[in-house]
């Protein structure tokens, strides 16, 4: 597991639930739910110097343009920097 510096978290964007509309699409497709651009997401892990409130498991509201992908020796994880959260959903 990657293990974030610099005010970054690791995130898992949140999926759509599948609905069975009809229309055929690629079985490796998944849709985010997005609001205008933007995108909840679960935090899987914060840097040390992170804020309280970043704690793994919550989920946030941050736009899509600012979580980036990446892939380090054949892992995939998606990052953000703590300044582009917008929100935090309560549970």
């Amino acid at each position: 597991m990657l293990k974030p510096l610099n005010r970054y978290l690791v995130v898992d964007p949140v999926e759509e639930e599948k609905k069975d509309s009809g229309v055929l699409v690629p079985e490796e497709y998944t849709a985010q739910i997005s609001h205008n651009n933007h995108m909840v997401v679960t935090v899987l892990a914060s840097s040390e110097t992170h804020s309280a409130q970043f704690k793994a498991g919550i989920k946030l509201l941050v736009p899509s343009h600012a979580v980036e992908r990446v892939c380090v020796f054949g892992e995939n994880y998606h990052i953000v920097l703590e300044n582009h959260v917008i929100g935090i959903f309560d549970n």
